[in-house]
């Protein structure tokens, strides 16, 4: 026995990808009663070799010799975005579960290709979006239900901040582009909170740091939903007034009132017509207790069949909006959605 939980009843699951979120991933299962590492890959040999070392595991540098040779019930994919659809279509084929992290992939051809393979071979995929379960989402979502406010009329999110891109992330057909890395977070949270999304339009600022990234530096995304609301989104690693933790506030407007999030200090206000604002500061918006939702989840989904908090079509449609972001930039046009099913472009070469 292990943490309380019998060996037998627990989830075995073995690592793809052994670096530098591969290592905090394993920190995140240690936290876990009912999940167990056994296995670790990596392309890069050394990284699988200190990894699977450490953690004493067995490693491989092949993410198929690990499935062909480990007793696992289940894999972790924390690879670059362009190799997630090979890996868990591999998986599923292998006939383990799946727990992917965003960005689930970078065209939506992918995406189906995965949930379509887990769905086929009787396997079950997740993709870690667990943004909207920390506390400043879910004290949005509590001030959406404000007595008065009525119902929400437009959504903004200020993604601008400093920060130097650094790894895959620097490579466009490696991660599929900025708002792929700093906005998906928030894409999500946006579905999570309001609903699905109708149409999207995008437009891309100017090139003017090439030695940084072949991607762009700041992207401003509008979109519609279905329920008749509309949202922004601008997104740009070159502003100093701000860290990635203090961006991406919220502002939201409402048929008798508004919203307001503010990173800075962790403060949702809320304020309706003619009264006085009411502020609320959060202790933290840590992502401890996010993680340990999804992955918890993610263990009872798998062992007890319970329902889970996130699924691969979550993953899905995220990428969807995404994609489409980057086709509105490439064409000049509304991208109405959803995508057909076999989309690639602009992504298509």
């Amino acid at each position: 026995m292990s943490g309380g939980v019998p060996e037998s009843s627990r989830l075995r699951i073995a690592l793809v990808g052994a670096g530098g979120f591969g290592t905090y991933t394993c920190e995140l299962i240690d936290r876990q009663p009912e999940i167990e590492l056994v296995g670790v890959a990596d392309t890069d040999g050394g990284k699988a070799r200190r990894l699977g070392v450490d953690r004493g595991v067995p490693y491989w540098t092949d993410h198929r010799a690990l499935l062909d040779e480990s007793d696992c019930d289940a894999v972790a994919i924390v690879t670059t975005h362009s190799t997630h659809r090979d890996i868990a279509v591999d998986a599923a084929a292998a006939g383990r579960h799946i727990f992917c992290e965003k960005t689930m992939a970078i065209t939506v051809a992918d995406c189906h290709d995965m949930v379509e393979s887990a769905n086929t071979h009787g396997v079950k995929l997740m993709v870690g979006h667990k943004r909207r379960f920390r506390p400043a989402s879910a004290a949005i979502g509590r001030a959406l239900t404000t007595d008065g406010l009525g119902r929400p009329l437009a959504v903004n999110v200020r993604g601008f901040f400093g920060r130097q891109i650094t790894g895959f992330w620097r490579e466009r057909s490696l991660c599929g582009g900025l708002l792929y890395w700093a906005g998906v977070h928030d894409v999500d949270t946006l579905r999570y909170l309001f609903g699905e999304v109708a149409s999207v339009y995008a437009v891309l600022g100017p090139k003017l740091r090439p030695e940084v990234s072949d991607q762009e530096d700041a992207i401003s995304v509008a979109v519609t939903f279905h329920n008749g609301m509309v949202g922004s989104l601008q997104v740009s690693t070159f502003y100093p007034m701000a860290t990635y933790q203090t961006a991406f506030g919220f502002d939201i407007v409402c048929e008798r009132g508004g919203i307001s999030y503010n990173p800075h200090d962790h403060t949702i206000t809320t304020q309706l017509e003619d009264q006085p604002p009411s502020v609320v500061r959060l202790e933290h918006n840590s992502p401890d207790g996010a993680y340990d939702k999804e992955w918890s989840s993610f263990a009872a989904w798998v062992l007890r069949d319970e329902t889970p908090v996130l699924t691969g079509e979550d993953g899905l449609r995220c990428v969807e909006i995404l994609q489409a972001a980057y086709l509105s930039a490439a064409t000049g046009t509304r991208i109405d959605l959803p995508l057909d099913r076999n989309e690639r472009r602009p992504f298509d070469g």
